[in-house]
C-alpha cells in the first residue's frame, strides 16, 4: 500500500571495466546502493576500494569560474573529458592565474566601495551640519571625537557634563542611540576618553578630506563609488573575455568532474576481489529487469542476479520507497516527522492524508476563509515549492466543501443555506465525529493486524490490544453501547458480554502467550502479572479516551461559529466600523484557528491513530539518480 516493492540487485564485473560500466549503466539509475561489505556473505575474498578520487573541488572551481563570466554550468551526461584529476586542477589553476590580476583589482575596488559606503553611512549622521570636516582635523589645542552612545549612557553623561571641560554636540538620534561630537582640551583627552568608554560611547572615524561639508563629502564619495563600479564592470568584462576562450573545455570539465564524483560515490559503496568488482543495491522489479536487459550484451559484466527481501537474512533491511499520488504526496512530510515507514509495514500516508483533509475541513468549515487559505497556500507553493503551503491549499479546498455544508461564508450563515449548521445540530455533529473516530480506530487496529502478520508476529497479531483480540473487544463494546443507548440495533447481550470478557482475558495474557509461541521463557513471579493488570487497565482507558478525543472535531466546528458570532457582534450592522472589524476579525480567526486546527488534527493523527499501527522505524530509499542530479 503506497510502498514500492524492491529487489536486491547484485552485479559483478571485470575490475578494469568498473568505471566504464558505472558511467554507462549505473550512474543515472534509480537505485539505492548498499555497502557491499555489509551485505555479501563471502567477505574474506573482498575488500573495499581505497582509491576514491574526490572531484568536489574541481566541480566547485569550474562552477566558480563560469559564474564569474555569468555562464550557467551545464549538466551534460555525455560529457567526457580526457583530463585526469591533476590535469583538470592544473587547467583550472592556469585560468585562475590569468584571472589573478583582474580578481585582485576587482577585490580592491570592491573593498574600497565597501569602505566608502561605511563612510557615507557615518556621514549621514552629520549631514545636516555645516561644519568644514577638514578644519576639524586642524585644531591645535582641542581634540574631537565622533560616535554614538546609548540613550541610557547619554542620560548618565548629562550628570557629568557640568564637571567636565567638554562640549557635546548632538547630530542625530534614533530609538537606541544618540550620535554626536564631543570636544575636549588636549590635556584632558585621555581622562575624558576613559569616561566616555565607561558609558559605552562607540567612536567612529570620519574620512580624511581636504575640505567641504558632510553633504559635499557624501556627494564626492557617491561619485567615486559610481566610478569604481564602472571600473569593476570593465575588469569583469576583461575576465569574461578570457573565460569565453575556454568556455567549452570548462563546461566539459565541470560536467565530467561531476559525473566522476558520482562514480566515486558508487566506488565507496562497492568492493572488489583480485579480478572482479561487486555492486549491491535496491531497485524496483521493473527497473531491475530493465537494467538486466541493458547489461545482457555487456562483456564486462560476469554476474547479475536479484533477490527478494523475504529470502534474505533478517539483518539486511530494505529501504522504503514511497509511492503516493499527487494529492497525498505532500502529506508524506507529516509522516516523516513522526518516523519513516518500514519496508514491511503499510505506508500510513494515504490514510493520514484522507483523514487530515476530512478533519480539517470539518473543523474549519467556512467557504470564504477556506478559499483564502487555499488561494494563499497554492500561490506560496507555486513560488517556493514548500510542501506545507501545498497542504494548506488542499485542506482549504476541504474547508470550502464543509463551508457549503454548514452554510458559512466568512461567518455569515445567511448568504447560503447549509444542511448541517453547527449551532443548530450540536448533538448530531458531536455524535457523528465520535462515530467517525470509532471507525478510524477500527481501521487503525486492522492495519496493525496486517502489519503484525507481515512481520510474522503471530502472538501479538492474535492477542494484543491492537490485534484481533483488541478488535473483537472494541467492536463488541461499540455494538453493545449502540444497542443499549439507541435501540437502533438489537443484539443478544449475553454473547456480546462473553466476547468482551474473553477478549479482555486474551489481551491480559497476550505477553506470556506471545512468548510461548515464539519460544521465549515466561517470567515467573506475581509482579509480572500485576504489571500486566495495570497495563490492561491503561489499555481499556485508552480505548475510551481515544474515542472521546475525536469529539474535538465537532467542538472546533462549533467554536468556529462562536468566534465568528463574536466578530459579527463587535462589527455591528454597517458602516466603516463594520468593514474594518469584519476584515480584522476574519484575519485573526483564520490565523489563530487555522493554526490551532492544523495542530489539533496532527495530534489526532499521531496519538489516536499512529500509536495503534505505525512504528516508523524504516529508512528512506536514496536514489543514486537523484543524488547525482
Amino acid at each position: 500500500m503506497a510502498v514500492t516493492r524492491l529487489v536486491l540487485v547484485t552485479i559483478a564485473g571485470k575490475i578494469e571495466e568498473f568505471e566504464d560500466i558505472v558511467n554507462r549503466y549505473i550512474y543515472d539509475r534509480d537505485i539505492h546502493l548498499e555497502n557491499v561489505m555489509n551485505v555479501l556473505e563471502d567477505k574474506e575474498k573482498l575488500q573495499p576500494f581505497s582509491d576514491g578520487v574526490q572531484y568536489e573541488s574541481v566541480v566547485a572551481k569550474a562552477a566558480s569560474i563560469l559564474k564569474l563570466a555569468k555562464i550557467t554550468p551545464r549538466e551534460d551526461s555525455n560529457a567526457k573529458s580526457l583530463k585526469n584529476l591533476e590535469e583538470m586542477n592544473a587547467f583550472l589553476d592556469g585560468i585562475n592565474e590569468e584571472l589573478k590580476q583582474s580578481n585582485e583589482e576587482r577585490d580592491r575596488l570592491s573593498s574600497e566601495i565597501k569602505a566608502m559606503k561605511t563612510d557615507i553611512k557615518n556621514l549621514e549622521k552629520i549631514r545636516n551640519t555645516d561644519c568644514d570636516l577638514a578644519r576639524l582635523n586642524n585644531f591645535r589645542f582641542i581634540k574631537y571625537r565622533f560616535g554614538h552612545i546609548t540613550r541610557t549612557g547619554y542620560k548618565m553623561l548629562n550628570t557629568y557634563l557640568s564637571d567636565l571641560d567638554i562640549v557635546f554636540v548632538t547630530t542625530y538620534e534614533d530609538e537606541k542611540s544618540v550620535w554626536g561630537f564631543y570636544f575636549v582640551p588636549e590635556s584632558e583627552t585621555e581622562r575624558v576618553d576613559e569616561i566616555f568608554a565607561s558609558l559605552y560611547f562607540e567612536r567612529v572615524e570620519l574620512p580624511n578630506v581636504i575640505g567641504g561639508t558632510p553633504e559635499d563629502e557624501i556627494k564626492r564619495l557617491n561619485s567615486e563609488i559610481e566610478e569604481h563600479t564602472k571600473n569593476i564592470d570593465k575588469v569583469s568584462q576583461k575576465a569574461r573575455e578570457i573565460i569565453k576562450d575556454y568556455e567549452d573545455e570548462l563546461q566539459n570539465i565541470y560536467a565530467s568532474a561531476q559525473k566522476r564524483q558520482g562514480t566515486t560515490n558508487v566506488r565507496m559503496k562497492a568492493a572488489h576481489s583480485k579480478d572482479f568488482f561487486y555492486l549491491v543495491g535496491w531497485m524496483s522489479k521493473r527497473d531491475a529487469k530493465e537494467l538486466e536487459r541493458d547489461l545482457k550484451e555487456e562483456k564486462g559484466v560476469i554476474l547479475f542476479y536479484t533477490e527478494k527481501p523475504e529470502n534474505l537474512d533478517s539483518s539486511v533491511k530494505p529501504p522504503t520507497k514511497l509511492k503516493n499520488n499527487i494529492v497525498f504526496r505532500p502529506f508524506e512530510t507529516f509522516v516523516k516527522m513522526y518516523g519513516y515507514p518500514g519496508y514491511d509495514e503499510i505506508d500510513p500516508t494515504p490514510l493520514l492524508a484522507f483523514t487530515y483533509i476530512l478533519f480539517f475541513g470539518m473543523m474549519f468549515g467556512d467557504v470564504g476563509q477556506s478559499a483564502v487559505l487555499a488561494l494563499l497556500g497554492f500561490i506560496v507553493y507555486k513560488k517556493t515549492k514548500m510542501q506545507l503551503a501545498n497542504i494548506i491549499g488542499i485542506v482549504g479546498l476541504s474547508g470550502i466543501v464543509f463551508g457549503f455544508l454548514y452554510g458559512s461564508v466568512f461567518g455569515n450563515e445567511e448568504i447560503i443555506h447549509g444542511v448541517l449548521t453547527p449551532m443548530n445540530n450540536i448533538s448530531t455533529l458531536l455524535i457523528a465525529t465520535m462515530a467517525i473516530g470509532a471507525v478510524i480506530i477500527v481501521i487503525g487496529i486492522i492495519l496493525n493486524i496486517i502489519n503484525l502478520f507481515k512481520k510474522r508476529q503471530i502472538g501479538y497479531m492474535l492477542f494484543s490490544h491492537n490485534g484481533i483480540a483488541g478488535l473483537v473487544f472494541y467492536v463488541s463494546v461499540l455494538v453493545l453501547a449502540v444497542s443499549m443507548l439507541t435501540g437502533i440495533i438489537d443484539v443478544p447481550k449475553a454473547p456480546v458480554i462473553a466476547l468482551i470478557v474473553i477478549s479482555i482475558l486474551l489481551v491480559y495474557f497476550c505477553e506470556p502467550i506471545s512468548m510461548l509461541i515464539s519460544g521465549k521463557k515466561i517470567p515467573k513471579g506475581a509482579m509480572f502479572y500485576v504489571q500486566q493488570f495495570f497495563e490492561l487497565f491503561e489499555v481499556l482507558l485508552s480505548y475510551f479516551s481515544n474515542t472521546i478525543s475525536f469529539l474535538r472535531i465537532g467542538a472546533f466546528a462549533i467554536v468556529h461559529v462562536g468566534m465568528m458570532m463574536a466578530v459579527s457582534a463587535l462589527a455591528g450592522t454597517g458602516g466603516v466600523r463594520f468593514v474594518i472589524v469584519s476584515i480584522i476579525g476574519n484575519i485573526l480567526v483564520m490565523v489563530l484557528e487555522g493554526l490551532v486546527v492544523g495542530i489539533q488534527v496532527l495530534r489526532l493523527e499521531y496519538y489516536e491513530m499512529f500509536s495503534r499501527y505505525f512504528t516508523g522505524n524504516g529508512r528512506p530509499f536514496v536514489s543514486l539518480k537523484n543524488k547525482n542530479k
